[in-house]
């Protein structure tokens, strides 16, 4: 739990949180076996956060096909990080190991 927090707070403070259009989410693609725990979607950065059993290449491979080559990569730790940008959105996909799962949150931030 303590690690969602974190995570879902990192993600908070990339960018101060502005009004703005929802992101359309259902333009981003999720795995099947993707259990939502989160959806912050009313103001900007708009954050899903999900888990997922899938390994971490089979979710990057998953992202790259489905939004393309990412305009950067990293790598922290047991963290991997895309960025994409789409239809004058950024789009950062985290992929984090935890117990086993994969914790996954995805952030639109509107330019």
């Amino acid at each position: 739990m303590r690690s969602w927090i974190v995570t879902l707070g990192l993600l908070l403070s990339f960018s101060a949180g502005q009004l703005a259009a929802a992101p359309a989410f259902q333009q981003i693609p999720l795995p099947n076996d993707a259990q939502e725990m989160a959806r912050l979607e009313t103001k900007m950065p708009a954050v899903l956060h999900y888990f997922s059993q899938q390994t971490q290449q089979d979710l990057l491979l998953f992202y790259i096909t489905a939004l393309g080559e990412p305009n950067q990569q990293k790598t922290l730790a047991t963290q991997k990080q895309l960025y994409f940008f789409r239809e004058q959105q950024q789009i950062r996909v985290v992929i984090a190991e935890r117990n086993g799962w994969r914790e996954v949150s995805v952030m639109v931030q509107g330019r």
